[in-house]
């Protein structure tokens, strides 16, 4: 095999295979489509979509899987997840003090299994997020977990403004695509 049988995805081309799976694909372990049709999506040939999914696959955005499809959105557990879920309630939800589910209501809240839940909570309580026996109330924050909510929030909103923005601009360019088709042909 030579170098020309095997292409390297340039930094636009990566660019455009990331743009793409934020657009399209949000939720961590949701699977892409295949190669062939995420290819035709982004206008690229399907061999430089495979390097620019590699080189995603290094950066952890998306997992490469062995199988029919082969990458999916994302490199999460079922128990990272179901941690990631717990805490965004518990920070969007809940104030200190308050009491929190048990790891039964939680499975049938969040539709994951008993042992993940019971697997984040025990993880939030060695964070010091919930206290109680079983992890059944939200913690007073103390002023690091304060600081580190704040970082978070922080955080989360640039990647929600960016994400607006990527929206907007492929709304924009649709638009004006749709404007040009539109017009009148003469001729």
């Amino acid at each position: 095999m030579t170098v020309a049988d095997n292409p390297v995805a340039s930094g636009e081309d990566v660019q455009s295979v990331r743009r793409w799976v934020r657009l399209s694909y949000t939720e961590p372990g949701t699977h892409l489509p295949a190669l062939a049709t995420i290819a035709r999506q982004v206008q690229l040939p399907t061999a430089v979509v495979r390097s620019a999914l590699e080189q995603l696959a290094a950066e952890g955005l998306v997992t490469l899987h062995d199988g029919y499809r082969l990458y999916s959105v994302g490199t999460m557990t079922p128990t990272e997840r179901a941690y990631r879920l717990i805490r965004t309630v518990i920070h969007r939800s809940y104030l200190p003090g308050e009491r929190f589910m048990n790891r039964y209501e939680i499975a049938r809240t969040f539709e994951i299994g008993t042992k993940e839940a019971a697997s984040a909570v025990r993880q939030l309580v060695a964070e010091g997020l919930l206290v109680g026996p079983r992890g059944q109330y939200v913690n007073e924050y103390s002023p690091e977990q304060q600081r580190r909510r704040v970082k978070q929030l922080r955080e989360r909103a640039m990647d929600l403004r960016r994400e607006a923005l990527e929206l907007m601009k492929a709304a924009q360019e649709i638009e004006q695509q749709m404007d040009v088709d539109d017009r009148p042909k003469d001729t």
